[in-house]
């Protein structure tokens, strides 16, 4: 995992010194005794500290270029250093040969011969860009967090943004809490000169043709690039670390790397007594895993990756030999959206297949639950809030059309709540310093996934059939079964709760949890303007008495941190 961060001066006049250079030191608070990397010229400065190795050495050419490229780069055939030259000369032409390469990473040029920035993500973009484009210079980082740091970077509350934030879970499209700041999406390629700013895609998700061969063609070939997706991402690597739950995505991972002969160290963490703790020991014992289950405790909230780095460093994860990069960890982190379909069913699918795409939405919204906290917004604001909601949604589906409109909305998923799920866990490497191996986003295995029919994905029916491709091994225990989707096969001989039965076990046992956070909402001065104060008021005497408004107090606070760190300053946009 690398951090890194850069300033571009769009003109020879607007050069870089070493003040430009200092912020972006302290974007990225590195101490005079941190390892670091730099990397200047007047025209481009960079800067980066990484956890394991995963930024290349920077090019530096004697007409003034320089090129950093950071995460990494899959390309069946193709050493390293081909797959570099590829980027340099390609990321700023038309050419379709960026489309070959896969995998996670990053890619800044300022190419002297044309006068311009390129910026360029992976084509899935699990590698988060953000960029601020400013009149004569361009910040931009690997992640919002340092990005937020730069004194430069001017930040305006996007309301519009955290407002999807606060019902989604996270901003659509290139959005992000402020309205100057951007992400790259997938694929997405960015040319800056002195008077333009021009992005494209060199990769779009929505061209994909419906497979046209045999459902069993289909199995075949997912496994095979299931198989590649995983050799990739170890390496040479004989031993691993690996999330292992009662499901059947990280079980996956765990056969294809035994299949492949890789020590497999693998670890739970979940209440007592849960089909996650109990179906995860018995597939470990069966596919020959050293496991270790964790149990949490009562009132502790569930952070698999603060708590695995935790239980790394303190001893509590067992390993026979030496992990060679322990920092690395397999998650199966995509599978059930990507592959088993887990929020779809014909009914969905007949919405947009019909053309209904607002009633699909809003169907959409209904199922999931997402709601607005009406009384914690002020009435004048409501009904603008909730059309800009489900408007947001649209704009992202017609910007994408899809050959089966059904699938345009599986790519919205895909794109926006499966992306951004990446980029915080990436965005918190630096707190934790464990990092993920997320291979059901291998792009490869992605390609031929969103092709397949979607029907054929429902209920986990595809993926069944797709697991009969696999050592056996993984299919002689039970598995937790997503509500409504198709039974496991194999019976269980005791009754275990599952982990959404089970999630009173997470409920934070100290119920004056939020009423810090809640003082500091309502001292904020000046208070955000699109929040009603009254039912704060109200909702911490309700606390006063026992009631349990955490909900309402987590929307408030991603408001107030935002207002905040924008100074008061917002738009609607």
């Amino acid at each position: 995992m690398a951090f890194v961060v850069g300033a571009y001066a769009r003109t020879a006049a607007a050069r870089l010194g070493l003040e430009q250079l200092a912020q972006l030191r302290r974007a990225l608070q590195i101490g005079p005794t941190d390892s670091a990397g730099f990397a200047c010229t007047a025209r481009l400065q960079l800067a980066w500290v990484t956890l394991d190795g995963s930024v290349g050495v920077p090019i530096e050419e004697e007409d003034g270029s320089l090129s950093l490229l950071w995460g990494s780069l899959y390309r069946d055939g193709h050493d390293d250093a081909s797959n570099r030259a590829l980027l340099r000369t390609e990321s700023g032409s038309d050419s379709p040969q960026l489309e070959a390469i896969s995998g996670e990473f990053g890619y800044a040029v300022h190419d002297a011969a044309t006068d311009t920035l390129r910026l360029v993500t992976d084509k899935f973009g699990k590698r988060a860009l953000f960029v601020y484009c400013a009149e004569d210079r361009v910040w931009f980082s690997s992640s919002l967090k340092v990005m937020e740091r730069l004194p430069a970077v001017r930040k305006v509350m996007s309301m519009r943004s955290v407002t999807e934030i606060a019902f989604f879970g996270w901003p659509l499209g290139d959005r992000t809490p402020y309205r100057d700041v951007r992400v790259f999406r997938p694929g997405e390629r960015l040319r800056v000169g002195a008077r333009h700013a021009r992005s494209d895609y060199y990769w779009r998700w929505n061209t994909l043709e419906i497979w046209r061969g045999s459902r069993e063609e289909a199995v075949t070939e997912l496994a095979a690039r299931f198989r590649a997706s995983i050799r990739r991402r170890r390496g040479s690597d004989r031993r691993v670390l690996s999330l292992l739950s009662g499901g059947l995505d990280s079980r996956m991972i765990a056969t294809a790397l035994r299949e492949q002969g890789v020590a497999v160290v693998s670890c739970n963490f979940s209440p007592i007594d849960t089909q996650d703790q109990v179906y995860s020991g018995a597939v470990a014992e069966a596919l020959g895993c050293e496991h270790s289950s964790l149990p949490l405790e009562r009132g502790r909230v569930p952070n698999l990756y603060w708590q695995l780095s935790e239980a790394w460093r303190s001893g509590g994860i067992r390993s026979e030999g030496p992990i060679e990069r322990p920092h690395w960890v397999f998650v199966g982190v995509g599978g059930s959206t990507g592959f088993g379909a887990v929020f779809w069913d014909e009914e969905l699918i007949a919405h947009f297949r019909a053309g209904r795409m607002r009633e699909g939405v809003e169907f959409f919204i209904r199922r999931m639950g997402w709601r607005l906290i009406e009384r914690l917004y002020r009435r004048e604001d409501l009904a603008r809030l909730r059309e800009e909601l489900v408007e947001g949604v649209l704009e992202q589906l017609r910007e994408f059309p899809c050959e089966d409109p059904a699938r345009t909305f599986h790519l919205f998923e895909m794109m926006n709540d499966q992306r951004r799920h990446l980029h915080a866990h990436w965005d918190n490497a630096g707190s934790h310093g464990m990092q993920f191996h997320v291979p059901y986003f291998d792009a490869q295995f992605l390609e031929l996934m969103l092709a397949v029919p979607l029907e054929w994905a429902l209920y986990h029916d595809l993926y069944y059939q797709w697991m009969e491709q696999f050592d056996p091994a993984a299919r002689s225990v039970p598995w937790q079964v997503y509500p409504g989707h198709k039974a496991c096969p194999v019976p269980s001989h005791q009754a275990f709760p599952t982990q959404w039965e089970a999630s009173g076990k997470y409920v934070l046992s100290d119920r004056n949890a939020w009423s810090a956070p809640l003082g500091s909402i309502l001292a904020t001065r000046p208070f955000p303007s699109v929040l009603n104060r009254g039912y704060l008021q109200y909702v911490r005497l309700r606390r006063a008495l026992g009631g349990d408004y955490g909900y309402a107090i987590d929307v408030a606070r991603t408001y107030c941190d935002v207002w905040k760190r924008s100074e008061g300053r917002f738009d609607w946009r």
